[in-house]
C-alpha cells in the first residue's frame, strides 16, 4: 500500500467513524487496518474510534488480531 492509498483509506475511514461505529463498518475495513497495524502503524493514534470498537467487540477484535498475525507472517516470509 503506497502513501497515497494509505491517505485515501484513512480519509475514508475517518469520515465513516466520526460517530460510533458498528461491526459492519469495522468489518469493511478490517483487512486494510490489520495490514497497517502489522506494518507498524498505531491504530489508537490514527483511528481511536476503531480502536474503541475493537476494545468493546470481542468478535471484531478476534478477527482483527487474526488478520494482523497473518500479515506479520507474510511480511516475515512465513506464508
Amino acid at each position: 500500500m503506497d502513501s497515497k492509498q494509505l491517505e485515501q483509506l484513512v480519509d475514508r475511514i475517518y469520515a465513516l467513524h466520526e460517530a460510533d461505529i458498528d461491526c459492519d463498518s469495522c468489518d469493511e475495513q478490517l483487512d486494510c487496518l490489520a495490514e497497517m497495524v502489522a506494518a507498524g502503524y498505531d491504530l489508537n493514534l490514527m483511528l481511536p474510534a476503531v480502536q474503541h470498537h475493537l476494545d468493546c467487540c470481542t468478535s471484531c477484535q478476534e478477527a482483527f488480531h487474526a488478520l494482523v498475525v497473518v500479515f506479520k507472517a507474510q511480511q516475515a516470509g512465513q506464508c
